[in-house]
């Protein structure tokens, strides 16, 4: 601005130099405040020009805000986690005592066979590789080891027997039995499949009988048959007639079979009886005056030589004594009376 005023003044003078008049011309007084307005007002009109030529800067449109969505917060459903199945596991049938009911009152001696129902719950087969096996108690005499007859899928049921004898001495007894798969796993019952199966039983003396009469025997009645025959596992015996496996099925005094864990059985059958005499060699009066009944004999062969007396089906009165042989084959030496 101050420049602008300079240049105008400068150019003022100069215009007054050139354009001197003469001497004695009279020269109008300038008015010092008129030239300054003037000047200023070139000056202002000639910044408003200036200003009015520069273009405006656009500005840019500002920058549209978008909202951003919602975000669902909801939390999903909690889901239980898929139990997962064990390979193996039983559980109890229903019910799983076929036999044998805990607290069953047993004789000394007495045999038995206990069975029991499981269901496969887990996710595996069991192949007959699997067993039933002793874990815990008293054994009663079975063998340990019980291999499966027959594959049992998931979700089927089976039933399992082993063969036991009561204990000689009177008390209550368990047995705990569990499960084993072809790689030597044991298993049972149970929510984590690790309880054994069992059979409980109450042992209890003979009871005591009241005492037969004596039936007194003048003399030693002649012998009505004698001698020994050898017989194997499933055979059938007629004493009254020293045949076996005869054809009338009515005349068969007892069977011969082999069991497990009993090797020795001899079933009675048309209403033979018969009672195991434990010392010496019985007489004819010991045999007539003995309690005999039909239970079934059962023997291990290490113990075999036990003297047994008899009345067989037809009513006849004899002693027999069961001797090893080769094989599971047994000798039976026989003696029957004729009735005196």
């Amino acid at each position: 601005m101050k420049k602008q005023l300079f240049m105008i003044s400068w150019l003022l003078m100069a215009l007054a130099a050139c354009n001197q008049l003469p001497i004695d011309t009279e020269i109008p007084a300038l008015d010092p405040t008129a030239l300054n307005q003037t000047a200023v007002y070139l000056a202002t009109a000639d910044f408003i020009r200036t200003q009015s030529a520069m273009p405006m800067a656009t500005l840019a449109a500002a920058s549209t805000w978008t909202p951003i969505p919602t975000m669902d917060r909801t939390r999903p459903p909690a889901q239980s986690p898929t139990p997962e199945v064990s390979c193996n596991q039983a559980a109890p049938g229903n019910p799983i005592d076929i036999t044998i009911p805990d607290g069953t009152e047993m004789t000394l001696n007495e045999i038995f066979s206990k069975t029991w129902r499981l269901k496969n719950v887990g996710s595996c087969t069991w192949t007959r590789q699997y067993a039933v096996v002793f874990f815990s108690g008293n054994s009663m005499g079975a063998h340990h080891t019980h291999y499966l007859l027959q594959e049992v899928d998931p979700g089927d049921v089976i039933d399992l027997t082993v063969d036991m004898i009561a204990p000689v001495t009177p008390g209550i007894y368990q047995s705990n039995w569990m499960l084993k798969d072809g790689e030597g796993e044991i298993f049972g019952i149970g929510p984590n499949g690790d309880a054994p199966f069992w059979v409980q039983i109450e042992v209890v003396p003979m009871a005591t009988e009241t005492p037969v009469p004596t039936i007194a025997v003048t003399g030693t009645p002649q012998v009505f048959l004698e001698g020994t025959v050898v017989l194997g596992p499933g055979d059938q015996f007629d004493l009254d007639a020293n045949i076996i496996n005869p054809q009338d099925s009515s005349q068969v005094d007892f069977l011969y079979q082999i069991g497990d864990p009993i090797p020795v059985l001899l079933t009675a059958m048309n209403e033979m009886q018969w009672a195991l005499i434990n010392e010496g060699v019985p007489e004819y009066a010991d045999c007539l005056n003995a309690n005999l009944d039909d239970e079934t004999l059962g023997f291990d062969r290490q113990s075999l030589g036990y003297n047994v007396c008899f009345r067989t089906s037809a009513g006849r009165v004899g002693r027999f004594t069961i001797e090893p042989t080769s094989g599971d084959q047994i000798a039976l030496n026989f003696v029957i009376w004729a009735s005196p």
